[in-house]
C-alpha cells in the first residue's frame, strides 16, 4: 500500500461493508501492519535506532490516546472528524504540491 492508501482502504471498507466507522478504522490500520513490518525489516540497518525507538513510542502513545478519544465519539462525530482531517491535510498537500510545481517551472525558465 502506498502513501495515501489508508484513506482509500477506509473508503472502500465503508462502502463495501456496513461496519461502524470505529471498526472500519481499526480494520484498515490492522491491514497496514504486515507492510509496515516488512518495510521496517528491509531497512533495519539504515534506521537510526534511537530515533526509531522515540518515534515508535510517540506513535504508540499517540495511537492509544487517539483511540481512546475516538471511542468517546459517536459514529457521526467520528466520520466528521475523519472527513475534516482529509480535507485539511489533503488541501495542505495540494497547495504544497502546487507551490513545488510552480518553483520547478520557474527554475526551468530561469536557466
Amino acid at each position: 500500500m502506498a502513501v495515501g492508501g489508508l484513506p482509500l482502504t477506509m473508503s472502500y471498507i465503508t462502502e463495501a461493508t456496513h461496519l461502524p466507522h470505529h471498526y472500519v478504522q481499526g480494520t484498515a490500520v490492522c491491514a497496514l501492519i504486515p507492510s509496515i513490518l516488512v518495510s521496517a525489516a528491509s531497512r533495519i540497518h539504515a534506521i537510526p535506532m534511537q530515533a526509531a525507538v522515540s518515534v515508535a513510542l510517540g506513535a504508540m502513545v499517540g495511537g492509544y490516546g487517539g483511540a481512546q478519544m475516538a471511542l468517546g465519539l459517536t459514529e457521526e462525530q467520528l466520520r466528521t472528524v475523519y472527513m475534516t482531517s482529509l480535507v485539511v491535510f489533503g488541501g495542505r498537500s495540494t497547495f504544497g504540491a502546487a507551490r513545488n510545481i510552480r518553483n520547478i517551472l520557474q527554475a526551468k525558465q530561469g536557466r
